[in-house]
């Protein structure tokens, strides 16, 4: 085996070592470690060749999953605990420039680094982020004595959702907290938080400034919702964020600058290596203005590689050195695999190599610079097909008109936007006022032109449910075609693109009809279902910028291409009402059922009447009249069936209520599946409901970190008293329920559809002691 071929081979092996890190259910224990490296060891001394490959792969593999469970302990035994600490100021402050201190101060998450936890110093710092609600400006580099409440950070686990808890984890944020009490110790403020206020004191004069602040010190936590929205859906969002291309950049800026001041220096001074060593130095410093982030820290990591092998040996491939560079960066932080953005930074260098290697200009148009245009299309058209798999993985939808607003995007941030911000940055520094002030303008202008075009083109977001993600692979399998010259077999091409658009029309759902309880936080949301049409009982709770609906209910609906036939509305609180208006925009055609007589009903919520949709039966059971805006006690209580299984959806429904039901109804109560009225609370839930309606299992919607501390102990232990089996979705995420002929069956996302190992339940709650 040649020496380059079995280097290669190695970092492909240790790059697969990591990759079961991202479908563990749990992380193997530590004997199971010790065997596995020994194993490895024994076989790579003895047997050698392509044994070594295998040792890596397995030694890859401890060293992964030994590094995830290395930080879950470490952070781990600090979770719901109040903590008196010291810790130290690491992010910096862009609430609000210095020079208006008197200027109210917003509520926001900071990053601290916890030095020392009642007063015993610690052998490493520990991250944390922190809610920052006191009085006191904050500033990077500050040291403060605190008293705080720690929890962990909890994603709502839905499909179709963002897994915040996967991102906490690969970003090591996964500790938050709350300060009760602050004494400032030492108030020294650390070099990049000075360039910040310098900076401040410009930026704060333009619309532009949440963006300023994206490319200038890559903070997004400004960045209004409209400009994400617009960004997204016209599919120019990773240019705001640092990134590798930013880096490159800025080594290129560099580079080039050097070049031209070295060319103009006597010939004692023309060292070659200068520019590149140049170029490499303001990267790492523009880096440690970002703060480190992972994304800019992954690519000063690469680009530093790229420079060593570059020079060090001129005679490997692309492929090659994206292949070691991918392991080194793997070796140097294992949880990267978990991070959507190396994802998308790893697939886009290699659908890059693919694109030019694969289908590549004809040399005259690579040598005439009057077909840049040309060259350009090529590659935004080849990247843009190519990125389709990933683009649809991790957005759940795609651009229409990506493809022209990245052609007139790129070329404004790259050439106009981005230098202007690094030569502000720069100036920012010499307090040349005027020239700064010209370059923050140039910056602002040039937004303003690419957002005025953005808007314009911000027509056609398509969102595209997992049964056709198949079609994504109609870019990768169109350059195989041409590279492979299959398409001169017009038949076999034919049939092929036919099976690949057609499959997902002919895919059935097994199940008769199907209810998920979704994982909303405190409210409730639940959709029944029978894999085309929909109806919604409750549409979850309506936040200050966002609700539960845009969050979770629209998302679940694309993932499984849903179409909304009517919404059912249990009674008027917020974390049952909050996303109507919302979804009755995305589906004005939808019937709307509830017990208020302020809304607009085509069916009212009132007592023994029915409702039949799609084979499935709607009796009300409860109120037994309509009033202006439905409280706790008016709830639209249901009773759904199919003839041969039923389920109970008794929205905040309280005991008295529950007490008439039991008059009104007795054993017709009796149900397979009941929704816990009121969360669990104790003001639901009693004996005799509970006895009467025979649940096989109850299933509770609560968030995990809440107020009044649902579902409460007393009503828990009341279920398990009556051997109910009880859900939680703080603890199982989404709950979802199956209906076939003659059966039924549940699952939940954190056990049994999406059970990973970065999903266990850090810390716990009394009622699961």
């Amino acid at each position: 085996m040649r020496h380059g071929c079995s280097i290669d081979l190695m970092a492909i092996a240790v790059s697969l070592g990591c990759l079961p890190l991202m479908f563990l259910p749990w992380l193997p224990s530590d004997i199971c470690w010790f065997t596995v490296a020994s194993i490895a060891i024994i076989f790579a001394v003895k047997f050698k060749g392509y044994f070594i490959v295998v040792a890596m792969f397995a030694l890859s593999f401890v060293w992964s999953t030994a590094t995830a469970k290395h930080y879950l302990s470490s952070i781990e035994p600090y979770i719901d605990q109040t903590l008196a600490v010291t810790a130290k100021v690491e992010g910096i402050n862009t609430q609000i420039s210095s020079q208006f201190k008197t200027d109210p101060i917003n509520p926001h998450y900071v990053k601290f680094s916890i030095i020392s936890i009642t007063e015993q110093p610690l052998l490493s710092p520990i991250p944390v982020a922190i809610y920052w609600d006191q009085p006191e400006l904050i500033k990077a580099g500050q040291i403060w004595q605190l008293t705080i409440k720690t929890k962990a950070v909890h994603s709502y686990l839905n499909e179709g959702g963002f897994d915040n808890q996967r991102f906490a984890i690969a970003n090591k944020s996964i500790l938050k907290a709350k300060v009760s009490k602050a004494v400032l110790l030492t108030d020294k403020t650390a070099l990049r938080q000075i360039i910040v206020d310098k900076c401040l004191f410009y930026i704060d004069l333009f619309s532009y400034r949440d963006i300023l602040l994206a490319l200038g010190f890559g903070d997004r936590s400004q960045m209004e919702m409209n400009h994400r929205i617009i960004m997204m859906q016209t599919g120019v969002a990773h240019l705001m964020a640092i990134s590798g291309m930013h880096i490159l950049l800025v080594f290129s800026i560099s580079y080039i600058l050097t070049k031209g001041l070295v060319f103009c220096l006597p010939q004692r001074f023309n060292y070659f290596l200068l520019p590149i060593i140049i170029g490499w130095l303001v990267s790492l410093s523009y880096t440690w203005l970002t703060g480190f982030n992972p994304p800019a820290l992954r690519a000063i990591l690469a680009l530093s590689m790229w420079i060593y092998l570059r020079y060090k040996n001129n005679q490997i491939s692309a492929w090659q050195k994206i292949n070691r560079i991918i392991a080194l960066l793997l070796i140097i932080d294992p949880l990267m695999i978990l991070s959507e953005s190396f994802w998308l930074s790893c697939y886009a260098v290699i659908s890059l190599i693919f694109l030019f290697d694969w289908l590549p200009l004809p040399k005259t148009v690579k040598s005439k610079k009057r077909w840049y245009l040309i060259r350009l299309l090529h590659l935004q058209f080849g990247l843009t097909l190519l990125l389709l798999p990933i683009q649809l993985y991790v957005f759940h939808g795609i651009s229409a008109v990506s493809l022209v607003s990245n052609l007139i995007a790129i070329p404004i941030i790259c050439i106009i936007t981005f230098p202007s911000i690094l030569l502000a940055l720069l100036f920012s520094l010499t307090n040349c006022f005027y020239i700064t002030l010209w370059l923050w303008f140039i910056a602002q202008t040039s937004l303003e032109w690419l957002f005025y075009c953005l808007d314009y083109l911000n027509l056609m977001w398509l969102n595209i449910s997992m049964d056709f993600y198949f079609l994504s692979l109609f870019g990768w399998l169109t350059l195989i075609v041409i590279r492979t010259a299959v398409w001169r077999r017009f038949s076999f091409t034919l049939l092929s693109i036919l099976v690949i658009a057609l499959s997902p029309f002919y895919k059935q759902p097994e199940y008769l009809w199907r209810m998920d309880m979704l994982d909303v936080g405190h409210g409730l949301a639940i959709v029944i279902h029978n894999g085309q049409s929909a109806v919604l009982y409750d549409t979850g709770a309506k936040w200050v910028n966002n609700s539960a609906a845009e969050q979770v209910i629209i998302p679940f609906l694309l993932w499984h291409n849903l179409q909304v036939e009517g919404i059912i509305i249990s009674h008027s609180h917020n974390d049952h009402i909050g996303g109507l208006s919302y979804l009755q925009q995305r589906y004005p055609n939808a019937w709307l059922m509830s017990s208020s007589s302020s809304l607009q009903n085509n069916y009212d919520c009132l007592a023994n009447r029915y409702l039949y949709w799609k084979n499935l039966q709607f009796k009300v059971l409860w109120p037994t009249k309509l009033v202006n805006n439905p409280d706790n006690a008016d709830s639209c209580v249901i009773q759904i069936t199919d003839g041969r299984f039923s389920v109970l959806l008794t929205g905040d429904l309280e005991r008295k209520q529950e007490y008439d039901l039991v008059l009104q109804h007795k054993q017709a109560l009796s149900s397979t599946i009941l929704q816990t009225p009121h969360h669990g609370s104790n003001t639901s839930s009693s004996y005799p409901f509970i006895t009467y309606v025979n649940p096989v299992n109850a299933l509770t919607s609560t968030s995990r970190y809440n107020p009044w501390h649902l579902p409460a102990n007393k009503i828990t232990d009341r279920y398990k008293e009556l051997d109910i089996n009880y859900y939680v979705t703080a603890k199982e995420g989404q709950i979802s329920l199956f209906f076939y002929p003659t059966s039924w069956q549940q699952k939940t996302m954190r056990h049994d559809l999406y059970p990973r190992w970065y999903h266990d339940w850090f810390g716990s709650l009394p009622f699961y002691e």
